[in-house]
């Protein structure tokens, strides 16, 4: 199960690029596409041609394990760190937290540098790279969850299940139109940096780490019910987007809609991923080396991204309205420009700056 969860963290590493070079698609589709038709933007006639449903398949069905995965694979390598009662050590926690510190500053610096625009609060600025102020947030409070991930699994698993449901769905309501007081509260107390959204999907990791034989047992005794699920739970995702979009009206939903499906959707893929482990993957060691570096895969993918879509867009624009085309080259721009970027700074001359940039 240890070597399957380095592939795990390398097909999110994958995920990431999927999802980012999507959100870009849909600008061309909306936002950009004067540049390549005689229309005003956004124009939203789009919607419900080919290519709007393979970029809402790549959000819904890949892009939405990258998170869940990453967070599902530091939980269960902060178990195996842990001590025998289930604490990481303050040192060990400073060890792996102050190495994020560097790399989110000169990220965010580059990321707001490329949009030629300033932050306009602090939400803003840990809203850009939240997986790291995030798993910072899981890891100073790993020396407490540990000890309960250990002794008590089955009540920290509802509990952390819970305070996460809470969290997500106060927005989901707010999307249906239910203006109660608590569920803005909830909303402002819970942005997405914050770790109360995002809290279950740590404890996953935390509970599989400190449980391996018994979980990895049960992973493969239901390995085929857990791949009926999962198709199910990604065709549900897919029925639960569309029913919202059409509840909202006329306004588009938008990408980033996270519903109940799609998040089983995703536990469900790192599970089914997890369970048939002695199934070779396509491309297992490149997966594995992806893995090895997905923290400089998550922080160089949107500038690479956002590069390689500007200079499509003031050269060929006629590209952005060929998602066949324009999907390939972004995504491949988001996942090969970071590794290549990281194997150069392997190199003797930059290696000592490498931590700075990728942890």
């Amino acid at each position: 199960m240890i070597r399957r969860f380095l592939a795990l963290n390398g097909l999110a590493s994958i995920a990431v690029a999927f999802h980012h070079a999507a959100a870009y698609g849909f600008l061309a589709l909306f936002n950009w596409t004067n540049a390549y038709r005689d229309v005003l933007v956004p124009n939203y006639d789009m919607i419900g041609s080919p290519a709007y449903y393979y970029l809402l398949g790549v959000r819904l069905l890949i892009g939405s394990y990258a998170i869940p995965a990453f967070l599902i694979v530091s939980g269960f390598y902060a178990a195996f760190a842990s001590d025998g009662d289930g604490r990481m050590a303050w040192q060990a926690i400073w060890n792996r937290s102050k190495k994020f510190i560097p790399p989110f500053f000169i990220w965010t610096l580059i990321f707001f540098g490329m949009q030629r625009t300033l932050p306009r609060n602090l939400n803003d600025i840990l809203r850009a790279y939240y997986y790291i102020p995030l798993i910072i947030q899981l890891y100073l409070l790993s020396p407490w969850l540990g000890p309960l991930a250990k002794k008590h699994w089955r009540a920290f698993l509802l509990i952390t299940f819970i305070i996460q449901f809470v969290a997500e769905g106060a927005s989901y309501l707010r999307l249906l139109g239910v203006e109660a007081g608590w569920v803005q509260l909830t909303i402002t107390l819970t942005p997405i940096w914050f770790f109360p959204s995002r809290i279950f999907f740590f404890a996953i990791g935390l509970v599989l780490g400190f449980h391996r034989k018994l979980f990895g047992d049960w992973l493969k005794q239901r390995r085929y019910v857990l791949l009926v699920a999962l198709i199910l739970f990604a065709a549900l995702s897919f029925v639960e987007y569309l029913w919202v979009d059409q509840f909202i009206g006329e306004r588009w939903l938008g990408p980033s809609f996270v519903g109940i499906f799609r998040t089983a959707y995703a536990i469900l893929f790192c599970f089914v991923v997890l369970a048939f482990d002695k199934v070779k993957l396509p491309f297992e060691k490149t997966l594995g080396q992806f893995g090895t570096v997905s923290l400089g895969i998550y922080l160089a993918n949107t500038p690479a991204i956002y590069l390689t879509s500007s200079l499509i867009y003031q050269r060929v624009p006629s590209v952005l309205g060929q998602q066949a085309v324009y999907q390939p080259v972004l995504t491949a721009a988001g996942l090969f420009l970071p590794f290549l970027l990281i194997k150069l700074f392997e190199k003797p001359m930059l290696k000592r700056y490498a931590p700075l940039l990728f942890g």
